[in-house]
């Protein structure tokens, strides 16, 4: 398929133009990034957002790798000179990589089989002969005494090799094949418990026995079942749609063109030696691969709202890990982020130790307290309310999954060598109370409980789609040039770790960066990486106005023009862009980008995240224990997930939103209706304290 068909095809899909299409491709053949083709190529691509030019992106690359694939089939079969007219033409309309695959197995290299034994045997002659007498079995038997003869002693054993090479043609059979592909996507997927397993997998027992259709299964539960069978609980397999017999009959049909004795034993041969077995596998991998990407795309909605979380800013700090045995540790952050100091509070039996706390508040001016949520984190936050009273210090609880993790990281031994675990699980949790976003970049998002059988989906596709969640969130926000460490730094359009480096030492060594030209001066950096990472990068001390917002550098050019139109200097226009009209501009500028500079301008490089405002929750709980039913409790959303959500009310165990407890009206799509971070108010309607799970309605609470 020519490269103008593949992107017409791409177009059609995702319902854009193909200009669109055409525009994307050939910028992210130039080498530009995704954030950057979204962010300042508007025009170009009619506005796309990165969501959609990946899907472009990654459309492009199936098809691109369905064309090699084509391409080395018929250069294969040409040279075995294979390749009828007929064949070349079926191969060059297969829309797919089953079709594809489906018409190269009968001439794909492989093991011998018992059908090419019975080739090499001479029994071929007699599998055509059945096919063209098409007799019962008693008279197949007098035909295959014909070709008795050598290692053949009987007529018995002729027809058995005739029927394996029958029984191979209708497996190697693309008609075939499509029709039990097709009948077994309408089936059902069905799931029963191993003898003797039942004990050992009781948290399968939802599945023990099981079935449902393959088309209606949600990612979850085909996730779970998988699992189970991997694990040895579950026997899983797939069922017909239109039920064995009644489907060897059509693939017979489809096969020979006839019905007969001994080519529907053949047609049910292959069915049960094959067919059923080989394709049931291949449609549950293509099963497990839409419910990993269903289980990505969720862990990825879930980790832009984490990361794109309100910050409380460039404000003095104190991060509390919460400990009973060893204490609580806490850390002094100042305002810029830096860690200065770190004490010890005994505050199970020794409340007044928080007291410890209260110089570094009056010394560096701190604003806020972020408390981990984790074990005693609870009763630490209601310890540190009490102690700042009206003082006007914001104490907060913050999720501190993944902290620990950060805490034993090759990074935090790089940031602080010197510091224990625990301490650096108390920066870390600060840090991210200052800029969720700057600090979360240096954890593994799988540790911040937010995906859904994470640990099930495939490495590579995870790492992959986190990364470029990461990689948007950071571009969509912006960086501060002279303040971000190199972690933060590495995620920014154009840069890598090895580049950020070489920013930060830049920098150190040069007492700062005054404009955005000096990156050329960076190791690493040259035009193209420049270009990428030059607009998501900002200077708020420099010696250009337009770098403190996302302008990029090659509209600087048209800046000037904006400001000269409306007789401004560059300051002023920095200042008040509301004056500008899109549509003057347009007419009397000619500005190829005008949407987007305009955009940039307006913004003025502010951070896009919202404020941040304190969550309020009910004090007098501090356990599962205070927990009762019918509760009407204020909460967040800590995880979405296809099946419900999980909501902090402000204690250790969070509780779950059933879908169906969302909204009296239907729920297809729960990230419809609900993100990570929601302020929610929740009905406790189920309490399991011996299992630590608590069952909350939203919709219940609506009613209340």
């Amino acid at each position: 398929m020519e490269q103008s068909l593949i992107l017409q095809t791409i177009a059609l899909e995702l319902s854009l133009k193909v200009n669109q299409v055409e525009a994307v491709t050939a910028l992210s053949t130039e080498g530009c990034t995704i954030p950057f083709i979204a962010r300042y190529r508007k025009e170009k691509t009619g506005g796309l957002d990165e969501v959609a030019i990946s899907a472009i992106l990654e459309s492009f690359e199936r098809h691109v790798e369905l064309e090699k694939r084509r391409e080395y089939i018929l250069q294969y079969l040409t040279g075995q000179d294979k390749l009828t007219p007929e064949l070349d033409m079926l191969i060059r309309k297969a829309l797919t990589m089953a079709e594809l695959e489906d018409m190269y197995l009968p001439y794909k290299p492989r093991k011998k089989t018992l059908a090419d034994r019975a080739i090499e045997l001479g029994m071929e002659p007699l599998a055509d002969l059945i096919v063209e007498k098409n007799p019962s079995l008693d008279r197949a038997l007098v035909l295959a005494a014909q070709f008795i003869g050598g290692d053949v002693t009987e007529p018995g054993i002729a027809l058995e090799h005739a029927m394996n090479i029958l029984t191979q043609r209708v497996s190697d059979n693309a008609e075939v094949r499509r029709i039990v592909r097709l009948d077994l996507q309408k089936g059902s997927v069905r799931a029963a418990v191993k003898r003797g397993k039942k004990e050992e997998g009781q948290k399968y027992r939802d599945y023990f026995d099981f079935s449902e259709k393959a088309q209606h299964m949600a990612s979850h539960r085909i996730m779970a079942i998988l699992r189970g069978g991997r694990e040895g609980i579950l026997n899983v397999s797939l069922e017909s749609a239109m039920g064995t017999e009644h489907l060897t009959g059509t693939v017979m049909a489809a096969c020979f063109g006839k019905k007969g004795e001994v080519l529907l034993k053949s047609a049910a041969e292959s069915l049960e030696r094959h067919l059923l077995s080989s394709l049931g596998n291949e449609i549950l991998k293509d099963l497990r691969e839409k419910a990993e990407r269903d289980s990505v795309e969720i862990f990825a909605r879930n980790l832009e709202k984490i990361l794109l979380a309100a910050p409380f800013g460039e404000r003095a700090v104190i991060g509390i890990d919460p400990g009973i045995r060893t204490g609580c540790k806490a850390a002094l952050i100042d305002k810029n982020g830096v860690y200065r100091d770190f004490l010890t509070m005994q505050l199970n039996g020794s409340p007044s130790d928080a007291k410890k706390i209260l110089p570094w508040i009056e010394s560096y001016g701190v604003e806020g307290i972020a408390v981990g949520s984790g074990t005693f984190g609870r009763e630490t936050w209601s310890l540190i309310r009490e102690l700042l009273g009206e003082k006007g210090v914001v104490a907060a609880l913050v999720d501190e999954d993944g902290a620990s993790v950060y805490s034993a990281s090759e990074t935090a031994r790089e940031e602080f060598p010197d510091l224990d675990v625990t301490v650096k699980g108390a920066i870390s949790i600060g840090r991210r109370f200052q800029d969720p976003l700057a600090e979360l970049v240096k954890i593994d998002p799988r540790s911040l409980g937010v995906g859904q059988y994470q640990h099930d989906i495939t490495a590579s596709l995870l790492e992959t789609k986190l990364r470029q969640t990461v990689e948007w969130a950071v571009n969509r926000v912006g960086v501060n040039l002279n303040t971000a460490g190199y972690h933060l730094l590495a995620f920014v359009s154009g840069l890598d770790k090895n580049r950020a480096r070489e920013v930060v030492k830049y920098r150190t060594e040069s007492g700062g960066i005054r404009s955005r030209k000096e990156l050329k001066k960076i190791k690493g950096i040259g035009d193209k990486a420049f270009q990428q990472c030059a607009g998501f990068l900002r200077i708020m001390d420099g010696d250009n106005r337009i770098e403190r917002t996302g302008v990029h550098p090659e509209s600087y050019d048209d800046v000037e023009k904006i400001a000269h139109y409306y007789d401004k200097t560059i300051a002023e226009l920095v200042a008040g862009p509301e004056i500008m009209n899109k549509d003057d501009i347009k007419k009397h500028l000619h500005i190829a980008e005008a949407e987007a500079v305009m955009g940039e301008l307006l913004s003025r490089g502010l951070d896009p995240r919202k404020e941040y405002t304190p969550v309020s929750f009910d004090e007098k709980l501090k356990s599962i224990a205070d927990i009762g039913d019918g509760m009407i409790l204020h909460g967040i959303v800590d995880n979405v997930t296809a099946f419900g959500a999980f909501v902090d009310v402000g204690i250790k165990d969070k509780g779950l939103v059933h879908i169906s407890e969302i909204s009296a009206e239907y729920v297809k799509d729960i990230n419809t209706v609900l993100s990570v971070g929601d302020r929610v108010l929740v009905k406790v309607i189920a309490v399991d304290r011996e299992r630590g799970r608590i069952s909350l309605s939203i919709r219940r609470a609506a009613e209340h």
